[in-house]
């Protein structure tokens, strides 16, 4: 079996452990494991910062991956089914999921989850991250005709958008970068703000005839500051807070009007409890993924995609197909 450790510093080890001959003789896949032959796993800004990050713990990466189960003891995985490995555990568990960058693993049943024909290889790895989507939608608790501001173009920013659209909500996409909310735009968001050219809040109180935002989703992984998005907000209005994988740990924010507002922050973790939502909602088309797809690469090629991603945070996901 072979698999990728970042070790920080911006260096990546493959690792090579004699493999098991006799598949039925694998003692690490018992009843409540599976052995898996992975085909595609997500490379992502989390990935990246245990791949930039200095002195950084070594760890396998990649958190969600598409497979084909091999070996399943317990008989509740078939030889040659394919499924999809999440870091969200169908149990509650405090302990967080394997990295996937592998071309084999055991992997305990918890975190394993049936798959529709109808979605493609490539996009199996959005499952999480639509779980995760999910789970903040549900917290905002967002009613149709509600405005939402979508603070950076983000792979989990324009799946927010989408499951908002969906919600019938209207979302509103603020950015620097022209290319990056002409793909906002192309995924069904009709308002979107160019930050480096327009007044934020002016432009807010246009889009909402003067009523204001009614919440705000901040994805911190792409965040320079909050000094003016809470001036966008109406009273009583939310900040949802997703990611935060950077080394950048302080953030500037007026609290003066946070409290004048009375509005209330809270963080979402992860998509626990909503991957099977997720992968319906995927199965059915109500959330496009296709256009987020960025590079597809073989296992070997893993150490050049790392260097291009250091160049800056993308907005889109990468794949690594784990048995090419």
């Amino acid at each position: 079996m072979n698999y990728w450790i970042f070790e920080g510093d911006c260096k990546a080890r493959q690792v090579e452990e004699e493999d098991v001959k006799d598949i039925n003789s694998c003692n690490k896949c018992n009843a409540t494991a599976a052995r898996v032959k992975i085909i595609r796993a997500s490379i992502d800004n989390g990935d990246l910062y245990a791949y930039s990050r200095n002195s950084a713990q070594p760890t396998v990466p990649s958190s969600s991956a598409a497979a084909l189960i091999s070996l399943c003891r317990s008989g509740e995985f078939k030889s040659g089914q394919r499924v999809f490995l999440s870091c969200s555990s169908k149990v509650k568990s405090d302990t967080d999921g394997m990295g996937y960058l592998r071309d084999y693993a055991c992997v305990p049943t918890d975190y394993i989850y049936e798959l529709p024909d109808v979605i493609a290889d490539n996009d199996v790895v959005f499952i999480d991250t639509i779980a995760k989507a999910c789970n903040l939608i549900d917290k905002l608790d967002i009613k149709p005709a509600q405005t939402v501001i979508i603070n950076g173009v983000s792979v989990i920013n324009l799946i927010i958008a989408q499951l908002l659209r969906y919600h019938q909500a209207l979302p509103i996409m603020i950015d620097s970068d022209d290319d990056k909310l002409g793909l906002a735009q192309d995924l069904g968001v009709d308002f979107i703000i160019n930050s480096a050219q327009e007044n934020v809040p002016y432009m807010v109180k246009s889009f909402t005839s003067g009523k204001m935002a009614n919440a705000l989703v901040v994805d911190l992984d792409i965040l320079s500051d909050m000094d003016e998005l809470p001036y966008c907000l109406t009273m009583g209005g939310k900040i949802a807070l997703v990611n935060a994988n950077s080394a950048v740990k302080c953030f500037k924010i007026d609290f003066v009007n946070i409290l004048s507002r009375e509005l209330s922050i809270f963080g979402i973790k992860d998509g626990d409890g909503k991957v099977s939502m997720a992968i319906n909602l995927l199965a059915m088309n109500k959330i496009k993924v296709s256009p987020l797809i960025g590079e597809i690469v073989g296992f070997s090629e893993v150490p050049e995609l790392m260097r291009k991603m250091v160049a800056g945070h993308p907005s889109t996901m990468n794949i690594v197909k784990c048995n090419s």
